[in-house]
């Protein structure tokens, strides 16, 4: 369930259509960026820009604690790391999307519009002006995958949880306060949690967001979109 819902919700966020058709609208922003990540090596904190361009593509530059480059397009991930002058280039085949940014894209998205369009709705009320949804998340063929449950304001989602058939926990996101960005509300803070098929816990990331702004189409592409040289090395990897 999560790899087929990890591609849908980044294609849903990022690009002009979402799978099925739904028409989405391209995400269109730029912000800075504080990426706290803790797991079992420990706690790793990240800085730097990113952009989200109009068509589906991402450019990401860290700063901290490591110089690198990310480009994310529809059908290849660019990751460029300057001070070797070496590139890792993987292609990005659905559903097997990368997902260092599905926390962005919960973020952004509409949490039923993520779902295979078999999926049904099994619990919807109201409570304290939020509203809550549990979803039985079902495939093209009929097979049930699990359930996805998510609260939402009227700025958006609050938070989003996905479990297995088992009832396990596999993803869970929470939403800080939010910004408007063009036609979409963007939280500021993201809180993501990761867990194993057993219902472990891996890895918690905190994002914070600052300076977020509408791209600008206008300008010259965005630092961070790994802009290859004519000597650099390019290795392939598997996705």
């Amino acid at each position: 369930m999560v790899g087929w819902w990890v591609a849908s919700i980044v294609a849903t966020a990022l690009l002009p259509e979402a799978p099925g058709g739904r028409a989405a609208g391209s995400l269109s922003l730029t912000a800075n960026f504080v990426l706290k990540t803790i797991d079992a090596q420990g706690t790793e904190t990240v800085t730097g820009a990113l952009s989200f361009i109009p068509g589906g593509d991402v450019c990401v530059a860290v700063k901290t604690p490591n110089l690198q480059e990310m480009h994310l397009s529809p059908r290849e991930l660019v990751i460029y790391y300057p001070d070797r002058d070496l590139a890792l280039v993987a292609n990005v085949i659905p559903p097997h999307a990368p997902p260092m940014l599905d926390a962005l894209a919960a973020g952004v998205a509409d949490p039923g519009s993520t779902l295979p369009n078999q999926s049904k709705l099994i619990e919807r009320k109201r409570a304290n002006g939020n509203l809550f949804t549990r979803w039985r998340v079902i495939d093209a063929a009929g097979q049930e995958l699990g359930e996805m449950r998510s609260a939402e304001s009227r700025d958006g989602a609050l938070s989003l949880d996905l479990y297995d058939r088992a009832g396990k926990p596999q993803r869970r996101f929470t939403f800080g306060d939010r910004v408007r960005v063009g036609g979409r509300s963007v939280p500021r803070t993201i809180g993501a949690e990761y867990f194993a098929a057993g219902g472990a816990r891996q890895r918690q990331e905190l994002w914070t967001l600052a300076n977020v702004t509408r791209f600008d189409d206008g300008r010259a592409a965005p630092i961070g979109c790994a802009h290859l040289g004519p000597h650099t090395k390019i290795q392939q990897l598997q996705w």
